[in-house]
């Protein structure tokens, strides 16, 4: 932020902001909504329930699949498909350490081939 910016806001929406800012940012943090290429399926981690998630966004014979990993060595954690494609999306609950980061990345895939269409990894910490 600029610094006559800065100089110029009132004490008071400084003192706001700080606190909305500590309110909002979590002891774990989720991973925020990623999507696989040509936006076909879409994952998540939540931190609250500790589910990750994978929805499938597409009628088209394909399940959407969401892997997570460990960051540090790509150490398989878990794997979530949802073959529906009806808005509800499927979940997990792995165990996930907290303060390890872990890699997500979400995909399309048909039974019995490799994921395709997968959208870059991720990061986030637990």
């Amino acid at each position: 932020m600029p610094r006559s910016i800065r100089r110029s806001l009132p004490i008071a929406l400084g003192g706001a902001l700080t606190v909305a800012a500590l309110a909002t940012t979590p002891a774990s943090a989720s991973s925020g909504w990623w999507t696989s290429q040509e936006a076909r399926a879409e994952g998540f981690y939540n931190s609250v329930n500790g589910h990750v998630y994978a929805n499938d966004l597409r009628r088209d014979g394909y399940s959407a699949l969401t892997q997570v990993r460990t960051a540090r060595n790509g150490y398989f954690v878990v794997d979530v498909t949802d073959k529906l494609a009806n808005n509800q999306g499927s979940w997990k609950t792995p165990t996930l350490c907290r303060g390890v980061v872990f890699k997500m990345r979400v995909c399309v895939v048909k039974s019995g081939q490799k994921p395709t269409k997968c959208g870059a990894w991720h990061q986030f910490e637990r």
